[in-house]
């Protein structure tokens, strides 16, 4: 392997350094975790290619193939461009919104919550890889059953069905300020419910928020803890 590498260019473009020298993970996503049968076919094709034989599925619904050597990054790299696979990241930045399949097949699903995932990227432009001052997750549920975990990103949000009057309709439930890693958080809750395009104004001002605020290294829960929660929630509501 050449001496000077750009490990982060390579993270950033989906190729994570592996513990074994001279290896790396291929880390792949799409919108809501959906991949077509070409496109499994391919992955598949490649792990035995260039790879050991096996795919690993994400906690984040992407697919990802270790153990390829890095000259053979960039073949794998044109070969996935070409059928419209998307690379997933590391580093400091956006990680890929996480999707349930909400009413799309869910008996228990209230919202189409892969439209909602699709909106997020190509309305707002909202995408896994953008370079933010630490990782930032979206997580979108279908319903309160919270498969994805939405008390435990940045961003969460539930479907739910709103009784605050007679025409029960379907609303959307946000959460912020949730985080894993080696100090665990859990979201808090906006007080009210909000409508699909609500919900897409408070995410874009709460990514700016942090786009703007944040340290390096500094998840969204210490920001929010570092400048008040009032304060916070005056300028992304």
């Amino acid at each position: 392997m050449p001496e000077n590498i750009d490990y982060d260019n390579l993270k950033k473009r989906g190729f994570l350094r592996q513990r074994q020298d001279g290896f790396f993970v291929l880390r792949t996503r799409l919108n809501s975790g959906i991949y077509t049968k070409d496109q499994l076919d391919l992955l598949s094709n490649i792990s035995k290619r260039y790879a050991r034989g096996f795919v690993h599925a994400t906690t984040r619904q992407g697919l990802e193939i270790p153990f390829i050597r890095y000259e053979n990054i960039e073949r794998v790299e044109r070969e996935l461009k070409y059928a419209g696979i998307e690379f997933g990241t590391s580093g400091p930045r956006l990680r890929t919104t996480t999707a349930c399949p909400g009413n799309n097949w869910c008996k228990s699903g209230l919202i189409d919550t892969f439209k909602l995932a699709k909106r997020i990227e190509e309305e707002l432009g909202i995408k896994c890889g953008m370079d933010l001052p630490h990782k930032f997750k979206i997580a979108v549920a279908g319903c309160h059953n919270s498969c994805t975990r939405p008390q435990a990103s940045e961003i969460g949000i539930h479907g739910v069905v709103d009784t605050s009057s007679s025409d029960r309709h379907i609303s959307y439930a946000i959460y912020i300020g949730g985080c894993g890693g080696r100090t665990h958080k859990t979201a808090f809750k906006l007080e009210k419910l909000f409508t699909e395009d609500e919900v897409l104004g408070i995410i874009a001002r709460v990514v700016s928020y942090f786009k703007q605020k944040a340290k390096p290294r500094q998840r969204l829960a210490f920001l929010i803890k570092e400048a008040g929660r009032e304060n916070f929630l005056k300028e992304i509501l």
